[in-house]
C-alpha cells in the first residue's frame, strides 16, 4: 500500500487517553446517495481531559429538495458517550458503533438516522511524515477509509432510504485546534476503482502543506501534486463551487469539479470548518465528495454570524421542514 500505514479493527474503538487536556479520540463520517438526495456527515470527538470531560458533535444533513438538520453542540461525556463498542455524543443520541460491521446512528428530535459502512479497502493513514503540524499537532495517530454506505434516514417525517458512498476517517491523539489557520480537505470516491484525498493545510507557524492520494481497486497512489479551489461566497465562509486536481506519478491528472448541493458549518474551539457534499464525475462513472474549508488567516474567534451557502441552524429547517403525520 505505497508505505502507508494500516489499523487493524481496535483502531475502531476508543483509545487509551493521554493526560494532556489537548488529547482528542474522533470518528468522522461524510456520505451522499444520489437516489434518494440526500447527504451529509457526522464527527464524534472525546476530549477526555478537557473541562472535565467533553464529546464534541458536528452533524449536518443537507438534500436535494432543500431541507437540511444541523446539531453543533459541546457536552459533559456521559455514560452513554463512553460505549465498549464505539463512540457516543449529546447524551448518546449519536453514534459511532462497531460490532464487527459499522454504524454510524443518530436519534434526536426531527431525525432518525441508521447507516452502515462497508469499506473499500484497508484503513489506511496516509499523511506523509513531511505534513508538519497536521501530523504533529492535529492527527497523529489517523486512518481513513471510502466505501459503500446503505440504511435509512428519517428527515421531518420524510423517509430517505439509501444506497451510496462515503468516506470515513478516525484519530486520536493530540489535538491543538489553535494551531490550524486554513485548510481544505477534499475526501471522495465514485466507488472501488477510485477514492482519493486531497489536503491543503495552513499552520499558525506560516506553513503551508499540500497532499494527497488515489486508491484504485484497492491500491494507494501517492500524488505528486495537488491543487484545491474553492469558489467562495461574499461572506468568506460559505463556497458555491470546488477544483480539485491530483497529479499521479504514472502522469495521470485527475480533475475533479464538485458541485455543492448542500453544506453545514460546524465549529469548536475556534475554528468553524463547512462541510458542502458534492456530486461529482471522473471519467463517466459518478460519485461524491465532501469539500470541507476552513478560513481564518487572522486567526480570529467569533463565531460565523452569515453564512450564504452553508447552514448554521439548530435542528430542521428548510421549504416544507415537517411532513404531517
Amino acid at each position: 500500500m505505497g508505505g502507508s500505514v494500516q489499523h487493524g479493527p481496535e483502531g475502531e474503538l476508543r483509545q487509551a487517553p493521554e493526560a494532556d487536556e489537548s488529547w482528542q479520540d474522533s470518528a468522522f463520517v461524510t456520505f451522499h446517495c444520489p437516489t434518494s438526495g440526500i447527504g451529509g456527515h457526522m464527527r464524534i470527538g472525546h476530549e477526555p481531559g478537557h473541562a472535565g470531560g467533553v464529546s464534541a458533535l458536528w452533524f449536518g444533513l443537507v438534500t436535494k429538495d432543500g431541507r437540511a438538520y444541523r446539531r453543533n453542540a459541546s457536552s459533559p461525556l456521559e455514560s452513554a458517550d463512553l460505549r465498549d463498542d464505539g463512540f457516543g455524543a449529546y447524551g448518546g443520541r449519536y453514534r459511532a458503533v462497531f460490532d464487527g460491521d459499522l454504524h454510524f446512528q443518530a436519534d434526536d428530535e426531527d431525525v432518525s438516522m441508521d447507516l452502515r459502512f462497508a469499506d473499500f479497502y484497508p484503513r489506511t493513514d496516509f499523511f506523509p511524515p513531511t505534513a508538519g503540524t497536521l501530523v504533529d499537532d492535529f492527527a497523529s495517530s489517523h486512518f481513513e477509509c471510502s466505501g459503500r454506505v446503505t440504511g435509512k434516514i428519517v428527515l421531518g417525517g420524510r423517509e430517505y432510504v439509501l444506497d451510496g458512498l462515503g468516506h470515513r476517517d478516525r484519530s486520536w491523539g493530540l489535538r491543538r485546534w489553535d494551531t490550524l489557520l486554513n485548510h481544505r480537505w477534499v475526501p471522495g470516491t465514485v466507488g472501488p476503482q477510485l477514492s482519493f484525498g486531497l489536503i491543503s493545510w495552513n499552520g499558525v507557524d506560516g506553513s503551508l502543506k499540500q497532499f494527497g492520494y488515489a486508491v484504485r481497486e484497492g491500491e494507494v497512489v501517492h500524488a505528486t501534486d495537488v491543487d484545491v479551489v474553492v469558489g467562495m461566497e461574499a461572506d468568506g465562509v460559505s463556497y458555491r463551487s470546488g477544483s480539485t486536481k491530483l497529479w499521479l506519478p504514472d502522469g495521470q491528472l485527475v480533475e475533479i469539479d464538485c458541485r455543492p448541493y448542500g453544506a453545514t458549518v460546524s465549529e469548536h474551539h475556534g475554528v468553524a470548518c463547512v462541510d458542502a457534499i458534492c456530486e461529482i464525475e471522473i471519467d463517466g462513472a459518478r460519485g461524491f465528495c465532501d469539500l470541507e474549508v476552513s478560513t481564518n488567516p487572522r486567526a480570529g474567534s467569533g463565531p460565523v454570524a452569515t453564512a450564504v451557502l452553508a447552514n448554521t441552524t439548530e435542528g430542521l429547517s428548510g421549504a416544507e421542514a415537517a411532513v404531517a403525520g
